[in-house]
């Protein structure tokens, strides 16, 4: 049966290589081949020893976040199977076996085998216990990777499960923003590591009880000739390996029914928001959608973590450019960094609804979609737009640079005004769909919207333009406050623009959106012309250039 779903792996995967699996390799390749140059340059084993468990740490960290961020859920999903008269845990362990049969997992085993090198450069003895404890490693390594990705997705049916996945998310997305910070001294501490190692201290200590760092005890007890210390740091990584998979294998096996969050009273929000005697909101189709969107973005954890993620980044980029002596000027902007991340992370509305849009599909009249496209964008600058303007009062309040805020709110206005508009308008035309929100197991089952994100990262500076160079301009002759009425009428123009053009096409073509939910990318092709306008291009390229999670609906 394993060669069976190998063989289907294999298949599959000629079929679906995106360009997100091709970066994951040629980053896979760097770090083997990074691995093996600090291990064959360092100057001697004592170094050798201090650097390889940091740059298997590094390995480790790598392979828990990879696949989440990278929308790697595994080729062959453990819902396939969930209907098919075979033993659960079983076919678990099977679909654990097809993980290690890919080339990223094959470029890791290479990087593992500098263990190998170590350890002949230490004795032969050393040599042989390098073999087993690099394949261990090895094994764990890519355990944890799938324990990670399926724990993370089974955690995001709690609201604490929710919460560990955006810190995740929030540090990644600060780190691949804003890592340049960290990036020069990082390059200079590796240079002066492969001189002199880790040396004495608590990150070396730290390092030194990681899992990671029990097959390099291993070979260096060995090495030193203690066969007892040797074995037992064998047995403590074979005993890690052993837990990793076993439970792994538990996780991955399938279930015939989608899991929910147990309910014992009335969710938060589940109040009405407009009741006769203190109406919150109008009594109108704009109110019911706005309504209807503040709860689905509190209660559902796959939009809550949309949120709170771009919130966590903004918190890790103004710590990190706090902590810079040389971008610390930067910090009072993180508010702004995070209303730019919030627009990123939205820009993929109607393919969280899933095929509910049905609901509004059939019960189209005049003035549904204007009023579902306005109540979206309200709805998403009220949830988002105090936590951003929080952040900002806090890190200008830290760092005491006051002359910065009529630039953070010019900022602030024009981000999320432009902003709300664009993302709707991607969330209309270049819709991606997931996996039904009562069917997602995994992190990231709401579907893959790198097409947007990318036109969103180009897009939005040139609609935020007017308010940037009015800020500069007006800064630059002693007037910066003259920026703010600029700022706000540029975010509230491209609103109103953006969501126009957004609501006139859901208008037009609601019952292809949905076309495009529940049948998928073959049949939505079908529904675009090809040679069309501006916008029929970028819905092709959308539905070509997004990897497709398949649908599951009624």
């Amino acid at each position: 049966m394993a060669v069976v779903l190998i063989r289907l792996k294999l298949a599959l995967m000629r079929h679906s290589f995106t360009g997100m699996r091709v970066l994951g390799l040629v980053l896979a390749l760097l770090g083997a081949a990074l691995t093996w140059y600090l291990a064959v340059s360092s100057p001697g084993p004592r170094v050798r020893s201090d650097l390889l468990p940091l740059v298997f740490a590094v390995w480790a960290a790598a392979w828990a976040l990879g696949p989440t961020v990278a929308n790697g859920a595994g080729t062959l999903r453990s819902q396939y199977f969930a209907l098919l008269p075979m033993d659960r845990r079983r076919t678990g362990a099977l679909l654990l076996v097809t993980a290690f049969v890919d080339l990223g997992p094959a470029l890791t085993l290479v990087a593992s085998a500098a263990l190998v090198w170590h350890g002949a450069s230490l004795s032969a003895g050393a040599a042989l216990v390098a073999v087993p404890a690099a394949l261990l490693l090895w094994v764990s390594l890519i355990s944890l990777s799938r324990l990670v990705f399926r724990a993370l997705g089974a955690a995001m049916h709690s609201r604490l499960g929710m919460e560990i996945a955006s810190v995740q998310w929030g540090l990644f997305l600060a780190l691949i923003f804003f890592g340049w910070m960290a990036v020069q001294p990082a390059l200079a501490a590796t240079l002066e590591l492969r001189d002199r190692g880790l040396g004495e201290g608590p990150t070396g200590a730290l390092l030194a009880a990681l899992p990671t760092s029990w097959p390099v005890h291993a070979v260096d007890a060995a090495g030193a000739g203690a066969w007892g210390s040797a074995l037992g740091w064998l047995a403590a990584t074979a005993l890690t390996s052993l837990v990793l998979a076993s439970v792994t294998a538990v996780l991955l096996a399938p279930r015939v029914t989608a899991r929910g969050v147990r309910r014992r009273g009335r969710p938060p929000g589940a109040r009405p928001l407009s009741r006769p005697a203190r109406a919150v909101l109008p009594g109108t189709p704009l109110g019911a959608v706005v309504g209807k969107e503040l709860r689905q973005w509190w209660r559902d954890p796959w939009r809550g973590l949309e949120v709170r993620a771009s919130l966590w980044a903004g918190l890790f980029i103004g710590l990190l450019a706090w902590s810079s002596d040389t971008f610390s000027f930067f910090a009072p902007f993180a508010g702004v960094i995070c209303a730019f991340i919030m627009v990123l992370a939205t820009a993929n509305m109607y393919g969280h609804d899933g095929t509910a849009l049905w609901l509004t599909a059939v019960g189209q009249g005049p003035g549904t979609a204007r009023a579902d496209v306005r109540g979206r964008q309200i709805a998403i600058a009220l949830l988002s737009a105090p936590g951003a303007l929080a952040l900002s009062v806090l890190f200008i309040v830290l760092t005491g640079e006051h002359w910065a805020w009529p630039y953070v709110l010019t900022g602030l206005a024009a981000v999320f005004g432009a902003g709300s508009g664009l993302s709707l308008l991607f969330s209309v035309v270049a819709l991606s769909p997931g996996v039904d929100p009562q069917l997602r197991v995994d992190a990231n089952d709401s579907g893959d919207n790198q097409v947007q994100v990318w036109l969103s990262l180009l897009s939005l500076p040139v609609l935020a333009s007017p308010a940037v160079l009015a800020a500069v301009f007006l800064g630059l002759a002693g007037a910066p406050w003259a920026a703010v009425p600029v700022g706000v009428a540029n975010g509230l123009l491209g609103a109103l623009w953006l969501g126009r053009i957004a609501h006139r096409r859901l208008d037009g073509r609601l019952p292809e959106t949905f076309t495009r939910i529940r049948y998928g990318r073959a049949v939505a092709l079908q529904a675009v012309p090809e040679a069309g306008s501006l916008l029929d291009r970028l819905e092709r390229t959308a539905i070509s250039g997004n990897e497709e999670t398949r649908p599951q609906g009624s």
